[in-house]
């Protein structure tokens, strides 16, 4: 690209890896973590030429930072541009939408102030990197130079097997803030599960199968938080994915990685129409907006093995051919070919 380019993540979690490390990997880029804010900050474990220093990210000609906050990070943004460097940063929440959430385990973060800090660091930065184009759209209005680079998956770490089994796995993986959404439909999971001894119910991450362990013993199985590395393994023990949503902004600012894993695995998902936009119906998954409507294509999945399989593959070669991270790594390139002539035409 001829700039050079470096990936700054918060931190080493999962939105660090599809938001920096996977597009700086594609592009040849430097990738490395940072911690805590300027002046404290930190950088630490990635992907360069060399160790780095904080001293030594003034040496490149572009950074994209990942959710900058606080007047320490304003004013290293405003260093930064001084010297000429292209300063960008990368969203992947509304954050707003998060701050209002009861169930969300780190709501309580996200205070008026520190949306504050947020928000004028979007609007300090030469562009915005966003994940969907919600998201996008809510955060033009902070900066006009705002974009939408997709994410993109690592197929290699998905080329896994899901081994036979005599029971049809139902399975559902994620983090906080998702308890109201999920619930509704996993009462009617609970319904199925009665009439059907075959059904089973597997949580990766956020440990809702323990509320199934009282009535249904082993055919609850939690598996607990753990490292990135190891949620495509903990997934093939699915036969559906469940991706409910609800009607407000933490979920309409949310991306479709859910479909996308599962899909990496062959796995059919159903999921909500909102957040999954791009699932063909009856195709590449399933769309329910309600927990009645996906009780019944459920159950008719449980009930079609070559449904789930047709399907299954139909949503692996949708996601391999438009969303690996080498093909999304495309949208990255635009948008920093575009903010570099800008920068250059100012």
């Amino acid at each position: 690209m001829g700039a050079r380019t470096l990936f700054l993540s918060r931190g080493l979690k999962a939105p660090g890896w599809y938001r920096c490390a996977l597009p700086a990997l594609a592009l040849g880029c430097d990738w490395v973590a940072y911690g805590g804010e300027p002046p404290d900050l930190e950088v630490g474990y990635g992907r360069s030429q060399r160790e780095l220093s904080v001293a030594d990210l003034a040496a490149y000609d572009v950074i994209v930072v990942q959710q900058p906050a606080g007047t320490g990070w304003l004013g290293l943004i405003r260093e930064w541009q001084r010297k000429g460097i292209v300063v960008l940063a990368d969203i992947d929440d509304y954050l707003r939408g998060v701050s209002k959430r009861t169930d969300h385990d780190f709501a309580g973060k996200y205070t008026k102030s520190r949306l504050e800090e947020y928000e004028l660091c979007l609007r300090a930065v030469d562009g915005v990197i966003c994940s969907t184009p919600w998201l996008a759209q809510r955060y033009r209005s902070l900066n006009p130079a705002t974009y939408v680079c997709q994410n993109g998956l690592d197929l290699k770490r998905y080329a896994l097997t899901r081994p036979e089994r005599s029971h049809v796995g139902v399975g559902w993986s994620g983090a906080t803030g998702h308890t109201k959404a999920i619930v509704p439909w996993l009462r009617e999971l609970q319904a199925l599960m009665r009439e059907r001894e075959d059904v089973h119910f597997i949580s990766v991450g956020q440990g809702f199968a323990t509320m199934f362990e009282a009535e249904f013993g082993r055919r609850a199985l939690t598996v607990p938080f753990a490292a990135l590395e190891v949620y495509p393994s903990a997934m093939t023990l699915f036969d559906v994915a469940l991706a409910p949503a609800g009607a407000n902004n933490f979920f309409r600012g949310k991306s479709d990685l859910r479909w996308l894993e599962a899909s990496a695995l062959g796995i059919p998902t159903i999921a909500d129409p909102v957040v999954y936009p791009e699932i063909e119906h009856g195709v590449t998954g399933f769309h329910a907006s309600r927990p009645a409507e996906m009780r019944e294509i459920l159950a008719e999945l449980v009930a079609d093995e070559d449904l789930r399989r047709r399907v299954g593959a139909a949503a692996k070669a949708d996601v391999s051919e438009r969303r690996s991270f080498q093909v999304t790594s495309r949208q990255w390139v635009d948008v920093l070919q575009a903010v570099g002539a800008a920068a250059a035409a100012a």
